[in-house]
């Protein structure tokens, strides 16, 4: 081998070692489990990038148990460490599902407060019996203020409520709940578990947009004016939303037959009906959460244990880790990306049965940067 056949070869040994570090460093870590938590289903940063509040839900054989679920509150440094700071920091919640914080005031409640949603047709008693009484379930939101975690104000939606969101309509199961910049307010609806009442309940399954007009309104226990129900033909999950693009999106999973999920978005204006749904994936594995990162990539999180981008219409492409990892139920999913561009997300691990008994825990995963 000549001089300059053994420069080329040692210089393209260490391009390749180069390589292989960068990518190497540029590869998600797990870099935190934190334990502690009861079934935790869904995790949200706080909009300052401060703290990190932990749904747990507390669940029994014949459905939710009554008044023992709770929300966490941890803090978050500037280099992404997330650490205990009130594990029961909101308690003695029935079915909580989901939270998102208002960004504009509404009459006496400031910006930055919690909007949480809560409810289920499957609660069970203290003697673990299936509730069927309407007048015992309180299906609607929470708002507490996020800085002492006291309840400022509690609107019931459900089927007991004399308020109706439209037509009659009211909540039955909410799956999640989301403001848009302007402050209005969507609201899953899975619309099932109706027949678990004593009297009859029919659920439609949708997205309800209540304009920040309409919130006002159900703060003040007045009938919405500025209320529509997005009809989805399949049971809305999770949803996200995109400042830069004043888009919502949202996952549906098809329950009948083979589970299946997809993500659509739809401008946060005026709906136009189901038309003006734009389709980003179909017919996946049922998807359990959903977040946007900076650069405006689609990030999922599935029953498979996985999270993944879509790639094209009906395929995506994991998140790889090395070596490989896999999440114990993962739930809903939340992101934040640092000051110094890298990005943290936090997933909620549910099951203490899958993955050799490691669930139960919120996995915090580092990215250096979006790549």
């Amino acid at each position: 081998m000549n001089q300059s056949t053994r420069f080329f070869a040692a210089l393209s040994c260490i391009l390749f070692l180069f390589s292989g570090l960068v990518q190497a460093q540029d590869r998600p870590v797990i870099a935190q489990e934190l334990d502690g938590f009861l079934k935790p289903t869904a995790a949200v940063f706080s909009p300052d990038g401060r703290y990190l509040f932990v749904i747990n839900h507390s669940q029994g054989e014949s459905g939710t148990r009554r008044s023992e679920s709770f929300v966490s509150k941890l803090s978050v440094s500037a280099s992404g460490e997330v650490s205990a700071n009130d594990m029961r920091f909101i308690s003695s919640l029935t079915a909580p599902i989901d939270l998102d914080f208002s960004p504009v005031r509404f009459g006496n409640i400031p910006p930055g407060a919690i909007f949480l949603i809560v409810g289920t047709p499957l609660v069970q008693d203290e003697a673990g019996r299936s509730m069927r009484d309407l007048s015992r379930v309180m299906i609607g939101l929470k708002i507490v203020d996020p800085n002492t975690g006291r309840q400022i104000k509690t609107i019931d939606l459900g089927p007991n409520s004399r308020i109706r969101l439209k037509d009659e309509l009211s909540l039955l199961a909410p799956s999640s709940v989301c403001f848009d910049t302007d402050g209005n307010l969507y609201i899953g609806e899975s619309g099932v578990g109706g027949h678990m009442f004593d009297r009859k309940q029919l659920g439609r399954p949708g997205i309800w947009r209540i304009e920040a007009e309409a919130v006002e309104d159900l703060i003040e226990d007045r009938e919405p004016k500025k209320v529509a129900l997005i009809r989805t033909t399949s049971l809305p999950a999770d949803m996200s939303f995109r400042d830069k693009e004043n888009m919502l999106y949202f996952v549906t999973n098809h329950t009948q037959g083979r589970p299946s999920g997809s993500v659509f978005r739809i401008s946060a204006g005026q709906y136009q009906g189901i038309s003006s749904m734009q389709t980003i994936v179909r017919d996946l594995s049922a998807l359990t959460g959903i977040q946007i990162m900076p650069k405006g990539r689609v990030l999922l999180a599935g029953n498979s244990g996985e999270l993944m981008f879509p790639k094209g219409k009906k395929d995506t492409r994991p998140l790889r880790f090395r070596p490989r990892h896999e999440f114990s139920s993962p739930g809903k999913i939340a992101l934040q990306e640092l000051k110094d561009g890298s990005i943290i997300i936090a997933v909620p691990e549910q099951s203490s049965e899958q993955g050799g008994g490691k669930g139960q825990r919120v996995s915090i995963i580092k990215l250096p940067s979006e790549g």
